[in-house]
């Protein structure tokens, strides 16, 4: 086995941690500081992989998350509209097959997710991008990143069925 692969698989480890501890936060802040802190490790991980979307789409995605978070509730649908648009751009170079695409993909539909502010839309979304991130990263060998994804994606669903009790959310 080589070294940079289980190195990449302890930075997994790292983000799995530091994703279990954001899942308890309560504050807006720490949440997009913990999210700061696991996409900053997972964009390292990726590197060791190789998988370079991922790692391009996770530091992109610090970026959204220090926007948003200035931005409070107000976030100008012309920031996401940029965001979107850097995604793409600098993504460009990256993708060279049907699985580059995943990354990007879970980026910009997160992102419209938060920019619509309900906490629904966001909480589906999540458990979406989770389905995709396991593709991902079981075809880059992120191992432990897979299970970091499934355990996100129960955490989504069941965020889903509280929020779907709540009757705010009766349909």
């Amino acid at each position: 086995m080589k070294l940079t692969f289980i190195i990449a698989q302890v930075f997994g480890l790292l983000v799995f941690i530091f994703n279990i501890i954001g899942h308890t936060k309560l504050t807006t802040k720490k949440v997009y500081i913990y999210n700061g802190i696991c996409n900053s490790l997972s964009a390292v991980q990726y590197v060791l992989l190789g998988a370079l979307s991922g790692a391009l789409c996770c530091l992109i995605a610090i970026l959204r998350n220090i926007v948003f978070y200035k931005y409070k509730n107000k976030v100008p649908i012309y920031i996401l509209l940029i965001y979107i648009s850097l995604v793409i751009l600098l993504n460009f170079n990256f993708v060279h097959n049907v699985l580059d695409i995943i990354p990007i993909i879970n980026v910009i539909i997160y992102a419209i997710a938060l920019f619509t502010k309900d906490i629904m839309n966001i909480k589906v979304t999540g458990v979406f991008t989770c389905l995709l991130g396991i593709i991902y990263d079981f075809t880059n060998k992120a191992y432990v990143t897979v299970l970091n994804e499934i355990i996100d994606g129960i955490i989504g669903i069941r965020c889903i069925n509280i929020l779907r009790k709540n009757e705010k959310y009766k349909r």
